[in-house]
């Protein structure tokens, strides 16, 4: 059986408009994780899509930062220039972000089971995979050019996510 699996089915996103200029659209999103854990904070997911104006069908770049807070960065600065050029982006906050890291967790790091870090990649590739979901149902984004690009640790996410979803 592929660890990746999860139950499909209507993906249940809530957005809402934070940010817009001229050129874009910023919303903040959450949805229920489709892999929940013991840990509530957990399983919410959060993120940020950037919507591009005046285009139709945008590609899609799903970013994904890395170990921690700071990893984040990249992802904005790049969502920015991406959204400009008419490539929707999706900052995906994975659980290795303190907004859904539990405090069991964090006061043990890095000395997690391996166990608890094979966990860690498997929720982190099926909330990449119902961002996919969601993306292919939206009018606004051409489901045939979707991305996902991950920053350091994210790296393994993405080959992972790349590897098993044929849609990305």
């Amino acid at each position: 059986m592929n660890p990746y699996s999860y139950a499909g089915g209507e993906p249940r996103f809530n957005l809402q408009l934070k940010e817009t200029t001229s050129r874009w659209l910023r919303y903040r999103v959450d949805f229920p994780s489709a892999h929940p854990t013991r840990y509530e904070e957990s399983n919410t997911v959060w993120g940020e899509y950037f919507q591009p104006r005046r285009v139709e069908h945008a590609p899609l770049a799903i970013l994904i930062h890395g170990w921690g807070d700071r990893s984040v960065i990249p992802c904005k600065l790049l969502a920015r220039a991406l959204v400009r050029r008419g490539i929707a982006c999706f900052i995906l906050y994975l659980v290795f972000h303190s907004s859904r890291m539990p405090e069991a967790i964090r006061n043990r790091l890095p000395a997690l089971s391996p166990e608890e870090w094979f966990e860690g990649y498997r929720i982190s590739v099926i909330n990449v995979r119902q961002v996919v979901d969601w993306a292919a149902g939206r009018a606004d984004i051409d489901k045939e050019r979707i991305a996902v690009v991950g920053i350091s640790l994210c790296g393994f996410i993405s080959a992972i996510a790349i590897g098993i979803d044929k849609r990305i």
